[in-house]
């Protein structure tokens, strides 16, 4: 009976996979940075002067605004809990899906680097994950994680340890350590790394249900850096380099026209707090939870099996 349902669960998640792999595609919610540096057109000298008349174009980035935008981008696939402090135990394992809402700042001036041009409204992620059971109360897991409306993925990996779990009157006690990086978006780099610690204390329902409420605090560092992005893509203009004329010892040569530029690598720190429950039925799990700080709130939902 456990194989079958092992079987149907990795076929469940076999599906949601290339359920998602199928949507994939440019919408909305994909970032263009270019749109977070202000086009200055500039004469054949350097000097700004009007669009009609640009013969070239320099970038002049706003730092704030892709560091606002990191942290919130950072938040929405931040790794989410979706279990209490409790393990699987050595021979359990876990598969199942979630689906996650976050809200944001809708009139934060950030979002002018999505596709839609701003108004974010909601944003929907869609996640399929695998745990594992380890000796001395250890637990392993993976998820892949999909931002609806985008081509953007993150792949992530936890690690949890319970301190404490299963006394009769205590309530169970873990730390877990989690990473994910985010790919597919062409103009930025993304990596999430924390820790949580996790309180819960489960109980039955009429010898039906198993409920585990859980509570916690999470600890989250969001890396952020851009790729090479160019604020006149459609101009032909190559950037020109001011040469030395030699009789100078201090002259630096400097390009005139500069339409290519970088954000640079942002570490931000975020406390996040967190709380939930879960429900067994049998070998079928629900899980619910609700997660915040002051920029980004998460409300998830997850089904699962647990063997």
């Amino acid at each position: 009976m456990r194989s079958r349902l092992l079987g149907l669960a990795l076929l469940v998640a076999a599906a949601q996979l290339t359920s998602l792999a199928q949507i994939a595609e440019a919408g909305d919610k994909d970032l263009v940075l270019r749109r977070l540096a202000e086009r200055v057109p500039v004469d054949e000298n350097g000097n700004p002067t009007d669009e009609a008349s640009a013969f070239g174009f320099n970038a002049e980035p706003d730092e704030q605004a892709f560091k606002a935008l990191s942290r919130d981008m950072g938040l929405i696939f931040a790794p989410r809990v979706l279990a209490p402090a409790e393990t699987l135990g050595q021979a359990g394992f876990d598969i199942g899906t979630s689906l996650s809402f976050s809200t944001v700042d809708d009139n934060a001036e950030h979002w002018r680097a999505l596709q839609s041009g701003g108004d974010p409204g909601a944003f929907t992620t869609g996640q399929i994950f695998v745990r594992k059971g380890l000796p001395f109360s250890f637990e392993i897991g993976s998820e892949l994680t999909y931002l609806f409306e985008s081509e953007t993925f993150a792949v992530g990996a936890d690690l949890k340890w319970a301190l404490n779990e299963g006394f009769l009157y205590l309530p169970d006690f873990a730390i877990r350590l989690a990473t994910n990086n985010v790919v597919g978006n062409p103009d930025m780099n993304l990596t999430n790394v924390g820790y949580d610690l996790t309180l819960s204390k489960a109980f039955g329902l009429a010898g039906i249900v198993n409920i585990a409420p859980y509570v916690g605090y999470n600890s989250l560092w969001v890396i952020s850096s851009s790729r090479l992005l160019d604020v006149a893509p459609d101009d032909p203009t190559p950037p020109e380099i001011i040469p030395c004329d030699g009789t100078d010892p201090n002259c630096v040569e400097e390009l005139r026209y500069q339409p290519e530029f970088v954000f640079g690598t942002e570490i931000q720190q975020v406390n996040r707090f967190f709380g939930g429950a879960r429900f067994i039925f049998g070998y079928a799990t629900v899980t619910l939870e609700a997660a915040g700080s002051s920029d980004v709130q998460n409300y998830s939902g997850s089904v699962g099996f647990d063997f």
